[in-house]
């Protein structure tokens, strides 16, 4: 049997119990993500402990703002690697393949995609996870996000979002929670921002520039998204350069920042199936690569979580689907002072559409919060 027939064998274990989705379902939905930036939302801003880091949270959010979704935190992360946590446990592993196995099995069951149509869409619901201001329990606020990115040259770019609402995070949680009077609304004072139990209104931003995505700085238009190179070296040599030129003379774990980037352009881009392939090939041999088993992401998919551990502290989650090679969501999990932050972004759809975008008549510039 060959290699790839063995990966096949290994992926074909019966799906998990209705409990044990049911468990992840609850413990993942509390948990893991971006750190971003959201431009409409009522998120807490967390700058990082450091100066490199905020300079990362920075240009990470900078892609995240259209084409990249919005994807939710204050680094959006859309996904930023995380400091000071622990990873995120497996839900339950069946068949744990090596992170090598996992990247290998989704380049070579990679679909395509459509590649015609009038806006590129993307559609995930963000999540986070943080403490209660009084610190009595723990909480989890969910948005949704739409992007829609014009083909056509100097057409209007779209980012729709929708609070959900926020709850206790877990049982436990709820208990706390009423304890306290079941309050519907939490105020954070050194944060200036507010979290409601209600959701929100849809709103929506608008970009007009003509390049409305851009990864660490260098913008992904349809010709740069058309460039990309379809071998792992290649990709490895791509991003080498993007990371060069997004970060200059600042010191970088390269091999941390390639495997960032490069899950990113397949989660959040229009690429082509032979450029997620390469992708998942180069980051089926960078050094600090782990897998952690099989898991349910955030919407109740199952999936093959992979993991990069940068030092002893920074880490990030992602759960890919080996059958379809698609990125499902990113995870993490951020300290900040003495709290821990949990986040993540789950992608239920990307495609090509000539649908139009339902607008809401909450609209405003990008950078500029609607009236």
């Amino acid at each position: 049997m060959d290699d790839l027939a063995q990966i096949r064998a290994l992926m074909s274990v019966r799906p998990p119990t209705p409990e044990v989705v049911a468990e992840g379902r609850a413990r993942l939905t509390a948990a893991f993500q971006e750190p971003l930036r959201e431009t409409v939302s009522r998120e807490p801003v967390l700058p990082e402990p450091t100066v490199g880091r905020i300079r990362r949270a920075i240009r990470a959010a900078r892609w995240t703002a259209l084409g990249a979704g919005l994807l939710g935190v204050a680094a959006t992360t859309a996904v930023v690697l995380s400091q000071g946590a622990p990873d995120p446990a497996p839900t339950r592993s069946v068949a744990t393949l090596s992170a090598k196995d996992v990247f290998l099995a989704a380049a070579n069951s990679t679909v395509r995609m459509p590649t015609t149509g009038k806006y590129w869409v993307r559609k995930a619901v963000n999540g986070r996870r943080l403490d209660s201001p009084d610190k009595r329990y723990r909480l989890v606020k969910t948005t949704a996000v739409e992007s829609w990115v014009p083909r056509a040259p100097g057409g209007r770019a779209w980012t729709i979002t929708q609070e959900q609402g926020t709850v206790p995070a877990t049982p436990e949680d709820e208990k706390a929670w009423r304890a306290a009077g079941s309050p519907r609304s939490w105020t954070y004072p050194d944060r200036k921002v507010t979290l409601h139990a209600e959701p929100g209104e849809r709103q929506a931003v608008w970009n007009d520039t003509g390049k409305p995505m851009t990864l660490l700085d260098t913008p992904m238009t349809p010709q740069a998204l058309k460039a990309l190179p379809t071998t792992p070296e290649g990709m490895r040599t791509y991003l080498e350069k993007v990371v060069a030129d997004g970060y200059g003379a600042e010191p970088v774990n390269m091999n941390a920042n390639v495997f960032q980037y490069g899950t990113q352009l397949v989660m959040d881009f229009p690429v082509s199936a032979e450029v997620r392939a390469a992708v998942y090939r180069m980051c089926a041999v960078l050094p600090g690569v782990k897998s952690l088993g099989t898991v349910t992401d955030p919407l109740g998919r199952t999936g093959q979580a992979v993991g990069f551990q940068e030092g002893a502290a920074a880490r990030t989650r992602f759960v890919l689907d080996t059958t379809t090679g698609r990125l499902l969501a990113s995870e993490s999990a951020n300290s900040y002072r003495g709290e821990l932050i949990e986040s993540y972004a789950a992608v239920s759809s990307l495609t090509w559409t000539d649908e139009e975008p339902d607008l809401p008549a909450k609209q405003s510039p990008q950078d500029r919060p609607a009236d």
